[in-house]
């Protein structure tokens, strides 16, 4: 073998020991998953999150087990249905929020989708325009209590970017008592409409 094609073999046997070093540093450290972690900003019912994207303040939530979704139907669930009124205002540039789940408090997450019985949807937003909607997802009793409302830009893709986490306040008694409850709650449809207006 010649000088250069030693020098090559080495060269590649170095390159080859570096990476497997570098593998078995970032498994033991996890460096990947603290990377990949979105942004989480916390808040509570009534606080406005500030997101680089939006701002979102979450209404008081709402419980049944009957869902007026509006448009003509109930929904039943021997769970719990729980909604939870958004208002939010988007930053920079027109957009729409793709990712609202609840993190139960039983560690579970129940998420949601543009249609079907779980849903969020904010349709596309104007900058310094409010948009009101709902957030409706159907869960378990017992997943009820301590329960946290998260919403992000991304419905794919929540690494490294902004994601709000709002405590929704709830107990025992408020799965106890919308487990029972058969009045429907109504969720509403995405509106630039407030509220007290509708």
């Amino acid at each position: 073998m010649s000088a250069a094609a030693a020098r090559r073999a080495g060269a590649g046997a170095l390159v080859l020991a570096a990476l497997v070093v570098g593998h078995l540093v970032t498994d033991a450290v996890g460096v990947s998953s603290g990377v990949e972690a979105p942004f989480v900003r916390a808040g509570a019912v009534g606080e406005t999150v500030t997101l680089r994207y939006a701002h979102v303040t979450a209404g008081e939530p709402d419980g049944s087990t009957v869902l007026d979704p509006q448009d003509g139907t109930l929904l039943s669930t021997p769970g719990v249905w729980l909604t939870v009124p958004l208002e939010v205002e988007v930053r920079d540039e027109p957009r729409s929020l793709g990712h609202a789940e609840v993190v139960g408090g039983d560690g579970r997450t129940y998420g949601t989708s543009v249609s079907g019985r779980s849903v969020f949807s904010t349709g596309t937003m104007q900058p310094g325009v409010p948009r009101w909607t709902t957030v409706r997802v159907e869960l378990p009793v017992g997943a009820v209590p301590g329960a946290r409302l998260r919403v992000a830009l991304s419905g794919n893709d929540q690494r490294a970017d902004d994601l709000a986490e709002i405590d929704l306040g709830l107990t025992a008694q408020d799965a106890q008592e919308w487990g029972a409850d058969e009045t429907p709650v109504v969720a509403g449809w995405s509106t630039d409409v407030p509220p007290e207006q509708q």
